[in-house]
Formats: C-alpha cells, structure tokens, sequence
C-alpha cells in the first residue's frame, strides 16, 4: 500500500515539474510574435493519481484561416494601390505644369492662334513645336506605362518563387511532423516549434496569394488555392507555381489559374497589369482621335492631317506637316479654329478619362483599405488575446501549481516515516 501511495505522490510531483515547465516556456516567449501559448493537460483519477496527458496549444484553427485571408485581401489592396500611386505620378505633374492635360492645352492654344493669325510664322513655329512636344509627352508616358508593365512581370516572378519556397518550408515541416510526433508529443517543446514555424510560413504565404488550410491530428497542414488547387497536402506531395507569358500556372498539371487567384499580392499586381492596359488603351484613344481628326486647311479645297501613327509605337507629327503650313488656306483658317474647340474639348475630355480613372480606382482602394486593415487588425487583436500570453495569468497559475508541489511534497516524508515504525513495528 505505502508503496503504490509513494509512486503516486512521486509522479503527481513529477507532473507538477512538467506544468510549471510549459508555464514558463509560456513566459519566455510571450514576446515573440508567432507563438502560441500552451497548456498542460492533465488527468486525475482516483487509483492512479494525477497523470500528464499532453501539451495543448491553445489556438482555433478556423480563426487563423479567417485571418490569413483577411490578410492576403489587405495585401492585395496594399500592392494594387501602390502601383496606381505610381501611375498617378505619370500623368498628374500638376505642380510643375507638365501634366499631360497641359501639354494638350498648349497645343490646341497655339492651334487657335495660328488660325487667327495663319501669316504669322512665330505662330507657325509655336504651332509645329507644341505638337511635338505633344507626341513625344504621349509617346514618354507611354513609355513609362510599358516599363511598369514590364516591372510588374519581373515582380510577379519573384513572388512566385517566394510562394514555391514556402511550400516546400511547409511540405519539409509537415513531413518532420510525422516522424517526430510520438517522440516529441510529450515533451512538447520540439513538436510545439515546428508548429508555431508553421503558422509563420502560412502567414507570409497569405500575404502573397490566398490560400486555405486544414490541420489534421498530428498537426500536418493541407494548404490549397481557390477552387482547391492543392500546395500541399498531407502526405507526401507538394505543388509549385509559375508565371509565363503572362499567365500564373499550376504546374501540376499545367493549369492557368490566373483568374482563380482572389487577393494576395500576386493578385494585386495582376489587377495593376488591368490597369495599365486600360491606360495604354486609353492614351492610344486619345492618339487615334488626334490623328483622324485634327487637321489643317490647304489649299484646293482640302485638308491635311497634324499627326499620324497606327499605334503609339509610330506615333508622329505627320512628315508633311511643315511643308503644308506654308500651303494654308487662309478663308477657310476661322472655321477650323471653330471646329478646333470642339477637338480640343474632346481630346481633354479622352485626356481627364485617363487621370480620373487612376485617381477614382486609388480612391476607391484607399477607402476599402482602410476598412479592410481596420478588420484585420481586430482580427489579429482577438487571436492575439485568445492564443497569446498572458504573463500575469502565467505567473498566477505557476503559483498555484508551486503551492501543489509543495502540499504533495510534504505527504512523503509523512509517508516514508509511517513505513519506518511499520517495520519496527515488525
């Protein structure tokens, strides 16, 4: 009896060693940012005493899934604005007067005053040198438009790597998981870092293209895109990325999931690509209505154009221009000047188009930004709270567990001298 009594109050101290172990394993990484508290979880029965069944981390799975996509939305905003700061800045100098709005109103004031004064060759002058300086201001933010174009290609490359390099971290982790979990399951310790590195790979994995996970018993992740293109799974399999020719693959089986991507950062640059080929579209509108439709008046009755070009790659101020200025129908200069303001109207009206699309779609992201972010540090905050430590709670139950130990501890001496006058007793 005295003995089975002994090795009961010896492992009830033993199990009192180990929870106050993970207390303050809690306490010496309540600071870093992806841990997760833990808790002892033990047993008590009335013939074998306390026993030590695991170390649980305190965390809700489905709360970190909610998060990590909240976060890959915040990612997505967070690129997409960026860039469209960036193409802001192409054609909004309003400080310096260069903005491209400029530009078309220097041309169409020289327009008109040439038509008023079709002799004057300073006006002929102006006039040929405010139409360059049009096509080479159209033809320079074109070219910046294209060089981010371009710039964005290279980026999306490199976060795709960034995204294949997590998924193998995670796939490593996962396979270290399995042969690690018997051995490493009690102690904790071991199996409890390669679960918080875990966490931490998802997140930045988020924050470049949403994903989803699910966690199986042993702690394992299966982490898949939408439409459950799968990363990785729980075996023995992992799944990579790539991007050419434009397109985001699923190199698995070739799969182009370009439009499957919802937020992350990879999406948001995606969305900056739309963007820049709905200005270049929009800049080459405002080129063809220049070239068909702003002309000149000769002599014998016709007309000829001030600029030419099918693209904005061959964009030019038409060869002849120069020759016929000296060949201008001076009858006929008022009412090309009139029908100049309703060019000039429209050609700012294409040229507003083109800023007012940048600033209203950054607007728009600026405000669902700041809802977003908003959400998403509440979220952070609650998961914080719910898996974090709490140092004060830490040290409260560290002293009530001290206080166990030592009420058990002073049963065995107790114990071991009963045993003694027993056997004197013999």
């Amino acid at each position: 009896m005295f003995g089975a009594s002994f090795n009961i109050i010896s492992q009830a101290l033993e199990v009192y060693k180990k929870m106050i172990d993970v207390k303050n394993r809690n306490i010496a990484n309540a600071q870093e940012e992806n841990y997760v508290a833990e808790e002892p979880v033990v047993q008590s029965d009335l013939y074998s005493g306390i026993t030590f069944q695991e170390v649980r981390r305190i965390q809700n799975f489905n709360f970190i899934n909610t998060r990590n996509e909240k976060l890959s939305y915040v990612s997505y905003l967070e690129e997409r604005r960026d860039y469209l700061s960036k193409l802001e800045s192409v054609f909004q100098e309003l400080s310096q007067g260069n903005g491209l709005i400029d530009y078309v109103n220097r041309f169409f004031q020289s327009y008109q005053e040439l038509m008023k004064e079709p002799t004057n060759e300073g006006a002929k002058s102006q006039f040929l040198e405010s139409a360059k300086m049009l096509v080479k201001t159209i033809k320079s933010r074109y070219g910046e438009l294209t060089r981010s174009y371009n710039e964005i290609d290279y980026t999306i490359n490199d976060y795709v790597r960034k995204v294949n390099e997590l998924v193998k971290k995670i796939y490593k982790i996962n396979k270290e998981i399995f042969f690690k979990y018997a051995q490493t399951k009690v102690r904790g310790e071991d199996y409890k870092t390669l679960l918080d590195q875990r966490d931490k790979y998802l997140k930045e994995l988020s924050q470049y293209i949403n994903v989803r996970a699910q966690e199986d018993e042993l702690g394992r992740i299966k982490v898949y895109t939408s439409k459950g293109f799968v990363l990785v799974d729980f075996s023995e399999n992992f799944f990579t990325l790539k991007y050419e020719g434009g397109k985001l693959i699923y190199e698995k089986d070739e799969s182009d999931i370009t439009n499957v991507v919802e937020s992350g950062q990879i999406k948001g640059l995606i969305d900056a690509k739309g963007d820049i080929e709905n200005l270049i579209n929009k800049l080459d509108n405002l080129r063809d209505y220049l070239v068909n439709n702003v002309k000149i008046p000769v002599n014998g009755g016709g007309e000829a154009s001030v600029f030419s070009g099918a693209s904005i790659n061959d964009f030019e101020v038409d060869a002849n221009l120069e020759t016929n200025l000296g060949n201008l129908d001076f009858s006929r200069t008022q009412d090309y000047a009139q029908n100049a303001l309703t060019w000039w109207e429209e050609a700012k009206g294409r040229t507003k188009d083109i800023t007012n699309y940048v600033a209203t779609q950054k607007n728009a992201l600026d405000s669902e930004y700041e809802v977003e972010k908003a959400l998403y540090d509440s979220l952070e905050k609650k998961i914080l709270e719910r898996q974090g430590v709490s140092i004060d709670q830490e040290f409260m139950e560290i002293m009530q567990i001290q206080k166990n130990y030592e009420a058990v501890a002073k049963i065995l001496p107790r114990i071991d001298e009963m045993f003694r006058t027993l056997l004197n007793m013999v």
